[in-house]
């Protein structure tokens, strides 16, 4: 019986010990900067290109995208954005979602959305900031079935986001 104690305590530790070691490796912070925005996110991200984004930054499990939307583009296509708050009401609107579902969250304003592509469900994480002469649309996602143990990290990587 000891000996079964012995074996088991043992397992727990290396499964323990293993589980410290894959956290570690996957947390491992890189910044990256595209234009006039920096985000920290590990090593285990690659940046790409995709023409409608001003970053596209992809790993894995997670993509990471960013698109600028100037003050002056945003008044041509007919809106009135004053601040902010105007910028995420408009998207929560254009992306048929509540102003409900706006959440404030230092810095910046986000909501989540689902969609499926390809029969696969994925949620959006979309993270609206303000710089100086235009607004940010940046987006997370993954696949909806992974996103309860990814929202800490994703949450985590969209506080990071700087705009020059």
């Amino acid at each position: 019986m000891k000996h079964n104690k012995r074996k088991q305590s043992i397992l727990a530790l290396l499964i323990a010990l293993c589980t410290v070691l894959l956290c570690a490796c996957s947390s491992d912070p890189k910044n990256f900067t595209v234009g006039d925005i920096t985000i920290t996110l590990t090593k285990a991200f690659k940046e790409n290109k995709m023409n409608e984004f001003d970053a596209y930054i992809t790993s894995s499990s997670v993509s990471f995208t960013a698109k600028k939307e100037t003050i002056n583009s945003l008044e041509h296509a007919g809106y009135e954005i004053n601040s902010l708050d105007d910028y995420a009401l408009e998207i929560v609107e254009a992306n048929q979602k509540s102003k409900n579902d706006l959440k404030k969250r230092g810095n910046y304003i986000y909501f989540l959305s689902e969609g499926t592509k390809s029969g696969a469900k994925y949620t959006y994480v979309h993270c609206l900031f303000k710089g100086s002469g235009e607004y940010w649309i940046c987006e997370f996602v993954c696949k909806s079935s992974d996103y309860s143990k990814l929202e800490s990290n994703i949450l985590g990587w969209a506080d990071t986001i700087v705009i020059k």
